[in-house]
């Protein structure tokens, strides 16, 4: 076991090392002049070439791109992602002060849609092809066919411009809070409970699910002591993928309703040309991504003894 988890780190390692190349390598071919950009926000329109490289040269930007790759990897390894050329702050504070932000919509967003998908599938499985599973599914796939922006201009303008009974940008209250965790939670909600959907119907084709229906269970006790249990692997697998993608959700949600998480940072880096916040931040959602789906394989590896058997085949 502990040899399989090792080898899986070993694997989201090297993923992470990949990715950040990538990153690195696209940021630095993006237009866009770093040195002059800090020139300009130093001294003006007015800057000199003499400045522009003599910044180029304080920030090793002449020198050849595996050695800034290497430095810049080695620097955040360290934990020093630089500073900010917009607010001039170091980014791991800015991130500090941020990532409650993006974490909270995170797990609320992802409750939301862990609690509505099996709620949703199961009502679909215990249906079973009548009136209600056919409502579900057309739900779950206009969920799934809507994207997040339009999502949160329709909620904003049922419930904030309409009826009034909810604000329309984030703040302290619990109740601002509603409108950016529903949208966020939509899509993964949709995709997972027609996974759950699918999976409980395949499921409750094999023989042990005739045998409880034999030893007298109803369909509602035999979707719940034996095909629930069976669809954990498939379901949790699909919900990391999809937790993971809500971090690109988180940006689109946070811009819209003005919450100052990491999300609406990239954006406001992106919009100020500030490339050191764009390689942290992308650094950052690739750790995540990577970090999660290894958590999710983890507890799979442990839940599902078919897959260490797998494995060490």
């Amino acid at each position: 076991m502990l040899t399989l988890i090792a080898r899986r780190t070993l694997l989201a390692l090297a993923m992470i090392l990949a990715a950040s190349a990538l990153t690195f390598a696209l940021i630095a071919a993006a237009p866009g002049n770093v040195a002059a950009l800090i020139a300009e926000r130093t001294a003006g329109p007015s800057a000199s070439a003499e400045l522009v490289q003599s910044i180029a040269d304080d920030l090793g930007l002449n020198d050849p791109l595996p050695v800034r790759y290497g430095r810049w990897l080695s620097d955040s390894v360290a934990g020093d992602f630089g500073g900010s050329l917009r607010t001039g702050k170091p980014i791991l504070e800015e991130f500090a002060e941020r990532a409650p932000v993006t974490g909270l919509l995170l797990v609320c967003g992802g409750a939301i849609a862990l609690i509505m998908s099996l709620t949703i599938g199961m009502l679909g499985a215990i249906s079973n092809g009548g009136k209600i599973d056919s409502l579900l599914r057309a739900l779950s796939l206009a969920g799934a066919s809507t994207p997040n922006f339009f999502v949160a201009a329709l909620l904003v303008m049922l419930f904030s411009v309409t009826l009034g009974w909810l604000p329309a940008f984030a703040g302290s209250s619990a109740a601002s809070w509603i409108m950016p965790c529903l949208t966020i939670a939509l899509f993964p909600c949709s995709v997972l409970s027609r996974v759950v959907r699918v999976n409980l119907q395949e499921i409750m084709s094999r023989p042990f699910a005739t045998t409880g229906f034999a030893m007298g269970y109803t369909r509602l006790g035999v979707l719940t002591r034996e095909a629930l249990p069976n669809i954990a692997v498939p379901y949790l697998t699909t919900f990391g993928a999809q937790f993971t993608l809500m971090i690109i959700g988180s940006i689109v949600v946070e811009t819209v309703f003005a919450m100052k998480g990491i999300g609406a940072f990239f954006i406001e880096a992106i919009r100020f040309r500030d490339f050191i916040s764009m390689q942290a931040t992308l650094l950052s959602f690739i750790m995540f991504f990577v970090f999660v789906n290894l958590f999710v394989d983890i507890i799979c590896l442990l839940i599902d003894p078919r897959i260490r058997r797998q494995s060490n085949a």
